[in-house]
Formats: C-alpha cells, structure tokens, sequence
C-alpha cells in the first residue's frame, strides 16, 4: 500500500515476465479501489523483491527504492488507457461502445434508446478517476428517476443516467426562455447533454440521431453560453456583495472566502461567454488552458495565490472579466426585515422567533440587536468589534435580512430600488440561515425566559416556539395557583379549618410539581398524582433531582401524616409549624432550581407573592402579560379564559377607572 501524498494506493512488484496478466491484475485492483487511487505495476527478474531473513517482503524499502532510481533492470507497466486522439473526446468510440456492452448486460436499457457519453469527459477533460457518464435518451415523455445507477466495470465507474424525450426537451425549452429562476441542475443536464457525445444512436430501422439533433434545436450552444454568463455573472454580483458586507463588519476571514469564490464565478461567466459552459468548477483550469493564455487568466490565477489581495483587486478583476462593477461602498448594503422573525423582551432578558425556533440573547448581544436599523446601512452606528461580530452572527442566523441599493453620484436623484442580497456559493444553493445545537440547559425555561449561559452571545433553546411558550403559560399559571393555595393554607390554618387546609396542601405540591416539569419543557403535564414517582420518573438523574425528591417525599410525608388531626392544640400547633416549614422547604428547592443562574436574573425569576399586596399582584400581571403576548402571537392555547381579558386590556385590571394609577 502506497500513501506518499498524491498517489496513495497500490503497487504490485512481480518477479515474472510481463504479459496479458497485467491488465487482468489491474481490471482486479481498480474493481476493489475504485478510481481515485493509483494502481502501480512493476515488473522484473528473479531477486526484485527485497525480503527480510525470515522471507517476509520489505515493501516500504522497496518503494523507497523505486522512486530513487534504485531497482535495476525494474519496468514500470502504465494504464493501456484507450484514449482516443483529439481534444473532443477522451476515449476511443470502440472502448466506449464495448462498455456500453457491459452496461447493457446489467441495466435494462430501453429499446429504441439514444445513448450519449456526457459530462467531463466528452468535453475533453477528465483523467483515470473520472466518472464515465452514459446518458439514455428513451422515447415518450415518461418520468425517469432522477438518481443514476452507479456500476464498476473494467476497473471503471460508470454512471448512467435516463431521461425520456420529453422531460429533456421540458427541460432545454425552461432554460431557451427567459427565466431569472434558472437553478444550477437544470443548466447542468441542459449544458451536458448539448456537449455530450452520441456513442449509439441506432437501433434496428430507427436513428434517435435525429431526435438528438431536433432536441439540440430547442436550444442552441450560443444561447447556452448568454444564458450561463449571465447566471454566474449574477451569482458572482451576489457573493461579491455578501463579501463587502462581511467586511464592513469586520469578518475578514469569511469575507476573503466569498470573495475568492465570486472571483472564480465571474472567471466560469467569462469563460461561458468564451464558449467554455461546462458548469463544475473542477475543471476551471482545464478551461482557461483550452480558452488558450490570455491577461485574464495569468490574472486569476495570480489574484487566487495572494494572501495580501484587498478588497478592490477582487472587485477590479470581476469587472474586467465582465462583472457589473461594483461600488465597494458598504453604505449600500442595507438590514432589511425577514418574515417570521420577531422580538420578545421578558423582563431584561431578550428573545428573538425565527419561525418555531427560539434565540435567548446576552446582555450584550440585546444591546447589538437593538442598534440594528431596519433599512440602514449595515456597519450604521456600530461601535464595537463585539457589536459587528454579532451582527454578522445576526446575519448568519437568519435574524436579519440584507439588500443592496445602489449609490447615486447626484444627490437630487433617488436612489435605485433595494435588491435582496442572496448570495451563493459556486455549485451551491443560496445560502440558507444556519441552525445552532441548541443549549443543552435544564431547566429550559424561568419566568425569565430561556436559560442561558452567562458567556454565550446567542443560544438556541431546546424547545419549539410553541411549546417553549407553552410551557411558560403553565409555569406562570401554576406559580399563581401555587401562591394562592399558600394562601389558602395559611387562613384555614389561622381558623382551624385542617380538611380545607388539608385540600391546600395537595394543591401547593401539585402546583410544585407543575412548576417544575414546566420549567424543564415538559408539556403537556402530566395527571397531579404520584408527584415523587412522576418526578423521578420525569427528571434527569443528578443531585439536583434527588435534592427536589427528597423535599417532595418529606411534603407527601407531611400531607399523610397527623398534624391536621391531631387533637392537642400544643402538638398540633407545632405539627402545622413543621407542615408549614416542610412546604416552604419544597417551594424554595423547587424555585431556587427553576430560577436563573445570574443574579438579575434569578431576581426577574423569583415569583412575586401574588395575594399579599398591590404591589403582589400587579408584578404578577405583569409577568403573566409578557408571556401572554407571546402565546396570542403564537395562537396557543392560554391556561384559563382569564387571560385573554388580560391579553385584551394590555395587562390592566378591566374595572379599574385608572389603570395607570392602581397602585
């Protein structure tokens, strides 16, 4: 096994004559490497291999050897590759039709079928591990599987492809018409099959030639080539101008990565208008050779080898290669809104919606997100490195849109009409907003919002939009429920009322429990019985569940024990002291749990004591408002029909006469 760099794979070193064995041993290599490895064969007399004293063979010596120069009367047998003479096509018309041969006798080929050779080797690229692609062109206009079947054969691999008449000429006539929509696979089964070769066009009386030929008439080459150059011409306009964005930003790394590969589709535009359509990019320099030397070319190359290139050498080079010019002006790239993205403050934690996911900001990225104008240039009023990196951050999430508009020499004209920036990689789809691996937090959520990590700019929560807000409605909802059956508890105790106090205690731990599966995304919740085996059953296994567990077993101890039946005041006194304590006990573990690691935070987060005071009860509102907003703007089912009066009224009390004043 060969794996100097370059030319791993295998050489065969063999002590014989040469002869018709080689090229079965290489058909056998080449059928267990596949194309992309090397096959070397050497031959020679008795005594080449080298061999320890035990006999084993010394390959890495021999090698060595090899490549030195060292091995005499040593012969190197190359591939017999049956390339044919010309630049047109890489292989003979006999070696081609003999693997048809083979191909046929594993795929069912229809009858009356046109075949071509397609692809980078009937343009003239291609070397040993390329790809030979067979186009099957079937009669009718039934729907053919887009996916080729893939063979080896003759140390080969063969893809073949079937389209029928008429999904090809569907296809050729999209792309003769004008069409801004064009994607990368329709040009790329249009371009191959008007560059392909026909390898059998006759079956029996029929010559699908002339199918061929009338296919080729509903698009010519000529038309290919305006319609390619101005696709990569577009597409280079948009990846050049992402790039102004990237840098204006101070993202000078992803910035130099757009702007070389919008240098590399202004150069496949301008090579497209030279006649040269293949589409990949593999064989860019194979199409500059062919195109033949030239200032262009000595330019890119030159521009792709240098580290130091500034912004303005990648604009000037596109622009010469027939790029629209573009103002490296930043001010013309502008924020703009995209649908479905909304913000949402809770208390002093801000969270943005992109659709159903759910981005917690910093403090510091809050500050970043609220100094974005919509419609404003995209460095505007930034004034950190911290400020811009989260706006490029911003921008990669989807958060925030981008558009160009462009800049205007008289101040009395108006400015041009803002063009969305959708920029695309060469022989990608437009870039699309990336997703994060959500924060790996539990609890998920406070009355705060989502958790998150004090030095984490921009998190992903766990959960859904929907059942993020979902679970924070009934969070809210029973720490409300919570605080009124403390309530209730504390004035049946006062009055000597142990069977109401008793259905209070059932509630405070139901509601304990409600609040804690809530705030680690549990929804919906499940039945209010067996709360310690729900939660054991519910809950990650560490210690802060063990710690909630043996709170929640001392309060179920407490609820079935005697300290409301007890009959001597003295004992059932401090009984319901210690029922009490026991309580209290379970709704701090419970609440220190679910409250925010930081101190701000974990202050927004504590739950106000909702039935002890005005000032109780309006924080209470407050708190339940924030969330009900999101849950309307959501369409979620809201805890109780209460709360819709609430969403209604902007979180006043509906019968006071001054809202504003109620405290």
């Amino acid at each position: 096994a060969v794996t100097d760099p370059g030319v791993q794979g295998i050489a065969l070193f063999a002590e014989t004559e040469p002869g018709e064995w080689i090229t079965d041993a290489r058909r056998l290599l080449r059928s267990e490497l596949g194309p992309a490895y090397s096959i070397t064969i050497i031959t020679g007399p008795r005594g080449l291999i080298a061999r320890t004293s035990s006999g084993k063979p010394r390959r890495r010596l021999m090698w060595e050897k090899w490549k030195e120069g060292k091995l005499i009367d040593a012969t190197e047998h190359p591939a017999d590759i049956p390339w044919a003479t010309g630049t047109e096509l890489r292989l003979s018309s006999a070696y081609l039709e003999t693997l048809l041969d083979q191909v046929g006798g594993v795929v069912d080929l229809p009858d009356y079928a046109a075949v071509l050779l397609e692809g980078s080797i009937a343009e003239g690229f291609g070397n040993e591990g390329s790809d030979i692609d067979f186009l099957v062109i079937s009669p009718g206009s039934d729907s053919t599987p887009t996916m080729p079947t893939v063979l080896f054969l003759d140390g080969r691999r063969v893809e073949v492809r079937t389209r029928s008449i008429g999904q090809l000429r569907a296809q050729l006539e999209q792309v003769a018409a004008p069409n801004p929509n064009l994607n990368e696979d329709v040009l790329n089964r249009c371009q191959r099959f008007l560059r392909g070769s026909l390898v059998r066009g006759e079956n029996g009386s029929t010559d699908q030639s002339v199918i061929v030929d009338e296919l080729r008439a509903v698009l010519s080459e000529d038309t290919l080539r305006e319609v390619l150059a101005s696709w990569w011409s577009e597409r280079s306009v948009q990846a050049l101008r992402y790039a102004i964005v990237l840098d204006a930003l101070g993202a000078s790394a992803e910035a130099r990565g757009w702007l070389r590969d919008g240098i590399v589709q202004a150069a496949k535009s301008w090579l497209a208008g030279e006649g040269e359509t293949y589409i990949e990019t593999k064989w860019l320099p194979s199409q500059f050779e062919r195109v033949g030397p030239g200032s262009e070319a000595m330019r890119f190359w030159k521009l792709s080898e240098r580290d130091d290139a500034k912004l303005e050498d990648y604009l000037d080079l596109a622009a010469d290669l027939g790029v629209p010019r573009i103002n490296p002006d930043s001010a013309q790239a502008r924020f703009a809104r995209v649908p479905g993205v909304t913000t949402w403050a809770l208390g002093s934690r801000l969270h943005v919606l992109r659709g159903s996911d759910v981005f917690v900001l910093s403090d510091e990225a809050a500050a970043a997100w609220r100094s974005v104008v919509f419609g404003r240039p995209v460095d505007g009023g930034c004034e950190s490195a911290e400020e811009a990196a989260a706006r490029v951050e911003f921008i990669g999430l989807g958060l925030v849109g981008l558009c160009w508009r462009e800049a205007v020499a008289d101040p009395s004209e108006l400015p041009g009409p803002a063009v969305p920036i959708t920029p695309a990689l060469a022989m990608c789809e437009v870039v699309q907003p990336y997703t994060p691996i959500p924060a790996p937090h539990a609890p998920v959520l406070s009355v705060a919002g989502a958790a998150r990590s004090a030095d984490t700019a921009i998190e992903l929560c766990s959960l859904p939009a929907e059942r993020f807000v979902e679970c924070a409605m009934r969070l809210v909802w029973s720490n409300i429920v919570l605080e009124n059956a403390r309530e209730d508890l504390a004035g049946a105790l006062k009055d000597e009322q142990f069977r109401v106090a008793r259905v209070a205690v059932h509630r405070l731990i139901a509601m304990s429990v409600r609040v804690l599966l809530s705030a680690y995304g549990i929804h919906p919740l499940p039945a209010d019985v067996a709360p310690v085996a729900t939660v054991r059953r519910l809950l990650p296994r560490d210690d802060r569940t063990k710690e909630i567990v043996s709170a929640l077993e001392n309060a179920v101890a407490a609820y079935e024990g005697e300290a409301l039946t007890l009959e001597s005041a003295k004992d059932r006194q401090q009984a319901t002291n210690d029922l009490v304590g026991v309580l209290d006990h379970l709704v701090d573990v419970v609440r220190g749990i679910v409250a925010s690691d930081d101190a701000a935070a974990h202050a927004a987060a504590s739950f106000p004591a909702s039935f002890d005071s005005r000032v109780g009860w309006r924080r209470t509102l407050d708190i339940s408002y924030d969330w009900l907003r999101i849950g309307g703007y959501l369409d979620s089912d809201l805890p109780i029909d209460e709360a819709a009066d609430l969403l209604t009224s902007g979180g006043a009390q509906p019968h006071l006469r001054d809202p504003e004043g109620e405290l």
